[in-house]
């Protein structure tokens, strides 16, 4: 998944069991390797495929985010990322001169789920990294016996406690539950000069033009705080008011690095962080 996997209170065979586990889930949702179960979708387009049940589970888990967000965490914005740029693993991501272009509008309404068959329209392709990577780290931690802790690429969750690092400096111990971050701050890259990152608007089809640099934000599981950071982070100025609506803490820096935290993580810091 391109980042680092970080352990806490794991055995030898824990360890073993979770470095399998992002590798499988690398194998069938990774858009960078020819064979993965995503690309064979991807390539159906326009005609019902069956699928793996752990395939039919994640695209199930992604539609239940794209309704919960009203969109914003949408599953069908592959070709976009691909039309800014994002079209190869990105540590080989380079500027080849090639302007940026916009890509489809998010549609996930449009795509299909019935047991194990999935339909996408002509044209769509899907990316399920809007909530695999968070459901990995939960599935994770499943598999550490007793207390610890398992982060992945700067999310992290929990059961136990941990004192977890902040975007731009500072720290909060985080009791129980998960902290994630959605910023434009790591997957980002230049094409015709241009800088562009992964967090894609489906409103637009582009890469979002939100003042915010980072969003963290709390959840009982990492996907579900992974899917808040998102949500906000593509909401702009209402995204703090978005996530204290739900009840849920969050933390944003903007593009000159100041920090503004909504009331429900100000409230949970005097108590300190319970992402219940």
């Amino acid at each position: 998944m391109g980042c680092e996997i970080v352990v806490g209170g794991a055995d030898a065979a824990a360890r073993s069991a979770i470095e399998d586990l992002f590798e499988e889930r690398d194998r069938i949702f990774s858009r960078f390797r020819a064979e993965s179960e995503l690309n064979r979708v991807n390539e159906s387009a326009g005609h019902p495929v069956r699928v793996s049940a752990a395939f039919a589970s994640m695209v199930a888990l992604a539609l239940d985010a794209a309704h919960e967000t009203d969109g914003l965490v949408d599953l069908t914005l592959g070709t976009a990322l691909e039309a800014a740029g994002y079209d190869a693993d990105f540590a080989r991501l380079r500027d080849d001169g090639r302007p940026p272009m916009s890509g489809e509008r998010g549609h996930w309404r449009a795509v299909r789920l019935l047991g194990r068959h999935v339909s996408v329209p002509a044209g769509t392709c899907l990316d399920l990294n809007g909530v695999v990577k968070g459901k990995t780290v939960d599935d994770a931690l499943a598999l550490v016996p007793g207390d610890g802790f398992v982060g992945a690429g700067g999310d992290l969750a929990t059961r136990g406690g941990a004192v977890v690092a902040l975007p731009a400096g500072g720290t909060a111990r985080l009791v129980r539950g998960a902290l994630a971050t959605s910023g434009t701050d790591r997957r980002r890259w230049v094409r015709s000069g241009t800088i562009q990152h992964h967090l894609i608007d489906p409103r637009t089809g582009t890469p979002s033009r939100s003042r915010w640099r980072q969003v963290s934000a709390c959840g009982a599981t990492c996907v579900a705080a992974d899917i808040a950071a998102k949500a906000a982070f593509l909401l702009d100025d209402d995204g703090p008011g978005w996530l204290d609506a739900r009840g849920i803490p969050g933390r944003f820096v903007a593009a000159d690095g100041t920090v503004h935290a909504n009331d429900a993580w100000r409230h949970s810091l005097a108590r300190e962080v319970a992402c219940t």
